[in-house]
């Protein structure tokens, strides 16, 4: 497996001759003076799993091998996401921690693992390679009595869930208010851990809902736009008036979230937070990562100038460092899918949570076309929303590659990155990946640009 501590809150790999068990118990054996320092003698570890082939077997594995060093083991009895086991750490103070089998957004045949501390929070990973030496061949041992635990029974009835279903009602009421809604929620969770919900929220539609080991052979990742888009697609049209549906996608662990309606097509967490704060959310800061697009630190500027703008280094776990250094009530931000708002008193849970996104924007948007009416003013004022591209190149040759196609471009070399600009809404920025030999490219330009360079880029590699 590798370890990306930089900018993950986890491990993920491919299993065959690279790794395999001994490398999931090799990375619990190097985070377990972190996991359970400071752990009340009778607190337990939590450890859940997606539906992802292994990784019910794995949790078992990694319950039994924390039981044998004396560590007592909640063992979640089907997959949950992600941050339904992290809030519940975060809720139970006899929770010290918890570890959860999941690769994410990763494409089928990816596996990993991600760890939350006793408030919930990702562990910061050790900077050392993990040595899967460093854990021994998982030995013969009889089957432990943990406590079982159904984590997505208890967060479908928790805050989240109720928020989410009271907002689906006044979504889809016929009146609310002297108003007229009728609008249609649906739910894509792609084939991921959120689908675990489905029986726990029976007033809630669900696509692509069951869980399958391999997802049904396609990435779970709603920020793949083009992709997205296409799976979007059936699902309004399948519905008796397209023009009032709204899908929510999320990942396959459920902290990314994507919508998507017939008439604003893809809307994404960066123009999801822009939307929210012009609605009056009523944050202090707004804490986001150094690639943020540019429309939203100019929407801030223009529309809440009360509202201070953090940037952190890319990755998540920044951000709630950010955040924890200062609880004021914040609302992060990670371009690639994450909005979190822990409440207007800044005491709630800060992590990515996808369905805790839903329900905030449902509140503030409680009708597709009070939805869509926003995003056409938002677009009007800052028309170039941002797309993510991969390429297999060095930074610098797509650099020297992006000067050569757009010539009327600036560039400026900021810290660990590269920054084009056309003198008006156009922005690209260029970064080596943290967690693959690739470079990524933040687009914002117009159509013609976004859909040209990475195709050009792409050939240039073949």
């Amino acid at each position: 497996m590798t370890s990306q501590p930089t900018t993950t809150d986890g491990w993920r790999g491919l299993p065959g001759p690279g790794w395999s068990e001994r490398e999931v118990l090799a990375v619990l054996h190097g985070v377990l003076p972190t996991l359970l320092a400071g752990r009340d003698r009778g607190a337990d570890v939590l450890v859940g799993h997606d539906g992802r082939a292994g990784s019910r077997e794995l949790a078992g594995l990694a319950a039994d091998w924390l039981a044998g060093r004396g560590t007592s083991c909640r063992l979640a009895t089907g997959p949950a996401p992600t941050p339904a086991l992290g809030r519940m750490v975060h809720e139970d103070g006899g929770l010290a921690a918890a570890v959860v089998m999941t690769a994410s957004h990763n494409p089928p045949g990816f596996f990993g693992l991600k760890v939350r501390d006793s408030a919930g929070y990702g562990v910061v990973w050790p900077p050392a390679a993990v040595d899967a030496g460093a854990a021994s061949e998982p030995a013969e041992v009889a089957v432990r009595p943990h406590r079982a635990v159904d984590a997505a029974a208890a967060y479908a009835r928790g805050a989240v869930g109720r928020a989410l279903l009271a907002g689906a009602r006044r979504f889809g009421g016929r009146r609310f208010g002297g108003r007229r809604f009728g609008g249609r929620l649906v739910v894509d969770a792609a084939h991921g851990a959120v689908g675990a919900l489905a029986p726990h929220l029976p007033g809630l539609a669900f696509h692509r809902a069951r869980p399958l080991p391999f997802f049904a052979g396609a990435t779970p990742d709603p920020t793949l736009r083009q992709q997205a888009e296409a799976v979007a697609e059936r699902v309004l049209a399948g519905l008796p008036d397209a023009g009032r549906g709204l899908v929510a996608m999320v990942d396959g662990d459920g902290d990314r979230l994507a919508l998507f309606t017939r008439r604003s097509r893809f809307i994404g967490s960066a123009e999801q937070a822009a939307l929210l704060l012009r609605a009056g959310l009523p944050a202090r800061r707004l804490i986001t990562t150094a690639v943020a697009p540019l429309m939203v630190a100019r929407a801030v500027a223009a529309d809440r100038p009360d509202v201070e703008v953090t940037e952190t280094a890319v990755g998540f776990k920044h951000i709630v460092a950010a955040w924890r250094s200062d609880p004021r009530p914040a609302l992060g931000l990670e371009p690639n899918g994450a909005l979190v708002w822990p409440g207007p008193d800044g005491a709630g849970y800060f992590e990515r949570d996808s369905l805790a996104a839903l329900g905030t924007l449902l509140a503030a948007f409680p009708a597709v076309a009070d939805l869509d009416d926003a995003v056409t003013a938002l677009r009007g004022d800052h028309p170039y929303r941002q797309d993510i591209h991969t390429v297999a190149l060095e930074p610098e040759e797509v650099v020297a590659r992006v000067a050569r196609l757009l010539p009327g471009w600036h560039a400026a070399a900021v810290e660990d990155r590269w920054v084009f600009g056309d003198g008006g809404h156009g922005r690209i920025t260029v970064r080596r990946a943290a967690t693959e030999p690739r470079t990524r490219l933040y687009v914002e330009a117009e159509p013609a640009v976004g859909a040209r360079l990475p195709a050009a880029l792409r050939a240039a590699r073949n």
